[in-house]
C-alpha cells in the first residue's frame, strides 16, 4: 500500500472523475482475486467477477481478457505442485477462463470491442517522451520492482512458476504494452501501479541499509523542497511578500483573485507539522521494519497533494477548469440567450458550459433556428453541411486565462435562414 501511495502518477488521475479511475479499481480487484484465489475462494471469486465486469463496462475488455487468460496459463503451468495444490490450481484456472469467457460474451453483447494497438509512431508518440513518462509516473515503485526482478531472478526463471512474482509481472507487462500502443499513455500506465507496487514490496527485505538511507535522503530533500515552494508561493499570493512568486502567478493566471480559507490553512498547517514529526521519527533509532523505507515517499506524496488541494485549490480551479471561460461567455450572451448551437466542442467544454453557464446547447444544424452559435477555434470554419457562415456574425472570442491556444468563438445569427 505504501509503495502504491508513493507513486507520483497516482495523484492526479485519482482526483479526476473518469473511466480510468474505474479501470484502476477494477484492475486492482482482478489482481486481488487472481492472487488470493486458492487461499480465500469466496472473496477472491467475488472480487474477480466484479473486476472483470467493471473492466468491460469501463471500456477495457481486452485488458480483462488478457489478465484472466495469462493468470490461467500461469496456474496450469505449475506441473510440479503437490496433488492438492495442483487440484486448487486447476480449479482456479478454470474459474479464470470462465470469467474471461463471460467477459468476452458481455463485450460482444454490448458491442464494446473498441480497443486496438498501434505502433507508437502511428499515434504520434515520441519514444523519448514515453521514456520520461515511464521514469516519473511510476516512481519510486519501478526501481524497486526492477531490483525485485534482479534479486529474485532465479525464482522467476525456475521451472516451477512462482506466482507471487509472475502474476504481478504479467499484469505489468500487459499494461506497459497498452501504454506503448494506445492513447493516452499515462492513463494506460496508471493500471500498472498496483502490480508494480506488489513487485516493489518484495524488494524491501533485500535492500541494504545504504540503499534505504539513499531513498530516505532523496525523498526528504525532494518533498521538503516541494512543500517549502508550495508554502512560499501561497504566502506570496496572500501577502505579496516575497513579490516575485505573486507576480509570476498573476502573469500565468491572469485575473485570479487570491482567496483565504481558515479551514484549508489549518489542515495544511497540521499536515506540514505531521510531516516534520514523521521526518524526526524516521531519523531516530527504532526497531527495524521493512516498510520504513517507503514511509517518507508515501507520506511526502500524500502531503504534497494535500497542500495542493487546500492552499492551492482556488488557483488550481481557476487555472485548470473552464469556469472563468464559461462565466465570460455567459456575460457575453446575456441573461436569456435561448438555445445555443455548438460546433467542435469537447465533452469537457460542453459539460462546463452547461454547468457553469446554464446554457441549452444543441448540435449545429442548418435546420436549427438558434440565435447563438459557439465553436471551438480549432473547429472553425465549420463544415458547410452544418453551418452557413454567411448567416453568422462573430461577437466575441473568449479564451482561457491559462491557455493562450484554446478559444471559444461566439457568433450571433445575422439573418434568418433560407
Amino acid at each position: 500500500l505504501l509503495a502504491l501511495l508513493a507513486c507520483l502518477g497516482l495523484a492526479q488521475p485519482t482526483h479526476e472523475t473518469t473511466s480510468y479511475l474505474v479501470q484502476l479499481c477494477c484492475t486492482t480487484l482482478v489482481f486481488y482475486g487472481l492472487a488470493t484465489g486458492p487461499q480465500s475462494k469466496t472473496l477472491a471469486a467475488t472480487a474477480l467477477a466484479a473486476g472483470m465486469v467493471g473492466l468491460v463496462l469501463s471500456g477495457a475488455p481486452t485488458l480483462a481478457l488478457l489478465y484472466a487468460l495469462g493468470a490461467a496459463a500461469l496456474y496450469l503451468s505449475d506441473t510440479h505442485a503437490e496433488p492438492s495444490e495442483r487440484r486448487h490450481a486447476v480449479q482456479w484456472s478454470v474459474l479464470a477462463l470462465a470469467s474471461a469467457l463471460i467477459a468476452a460474451a458481455l463485450t460482444w453483447w454490448l458491442d464494446a470491442w473498441r480497443w486496438k494497438l498501434a505502433w507508437p509512431q502511428e499515434l504520434g508518440k515520441d519514444w523519448l517522451d514515453l521514456a520520461r513518462l515511464l521514469v516519473w509516473f511510476a516512481w519510486p515503485a519501478w526501481p524497486l520492482a526492477l531490483w525485485t526482478l534482479w534479486r529474485w531472478r532465479r525464482q522467476i526463471l525456475h521451472r516451477r512458476p512462482h506466482l507471487h512474482l509472475l502474476l504481478p509481472l504479467w499484469f505489468v507487462l500487459v499494461t506497459l504494452g497498452c501504454a506503448v500502443g494506445t492513447l493516452p499513455s499515462d492513463r494506460a500506465l496508471l493500471l500498472s501501479l498496483p502490480a508494480l507496487a506488489a513487485l516493489a514490496a518484495f524488494a524491501l527485505p533485500t535492500l541494504r541499509r545504504s540503499m534505504s538511507a539513499l531513498i530516505d535522503w532523496f525523498t526528504l530533500l525532494f518533498f521538503s523542497a516541494s512543500v517549502i515552494a508550495i508554502w512560499v508561493i501561497w504566502v506570496s499570493t496572500q501577502t505579496g511578500v516575497p513579490a516575485k512568486p505573486a507576480a509570476n502567478v498573476a502573469k500565468l493566471a491572469r485575473g485570479f483573485e487570491p482567496q483565504f480559507s481558515a479551514i484549508a490553512f489549518a489542515v495544511a498547517l497540521v499536515a506540514t507539522l505531521a510531516w516534520c514529526a514523521l521526518v524526526w521519527w524516521r531519523a531516530g533509532r527504532h526497531r527495524s521494519a521493512i516498510w520504513k523505507s517507503l514511509v517518507l515517499p508515501a507520506s511526502g506524496a500524500a502531503l504534497g497533494w494535500l497542500l495542493l488541494t487546500t492552499l492551492w485549490l482556488p488557483l488550481l480551479d481557476y487555472a485548470r477548469s473552464y469556469a472563468p471561460q464559461a462565466s465570460q461567455l455567459a456575460s457575453a450572451l446575456g441573461p436569456e440567450p435561448g438555445c445555443v448551437q455548438m460546433v467542435g466542442l469537447s465533452r469537457a467544454q460542453v459539460a462546463a458550459l452547461q454547468y457553469h453557464a446554464s446554457l441549452r446547447l444543441q448540435p449545429a444544424s442548418r435546420t436549427t433556428d438558434c440565435p447563438w452559435l459557439v465553436a471551438d477555434n480549432e473547429a472553425w470554419p465549420a463544415p458547410e453541411n452544418l453551418v452557413n457562415p454567411d448567416l453568422w456574425t462573430r461577437e466575441a472570442t473568449i479564451g482561457r486565462p491559462t491557455d493562450r491556444k484554446e478559444f471559444i468563438l461566439l457568433f450571433r445569427r445575422a439573418a434568418s435562414p433560407d
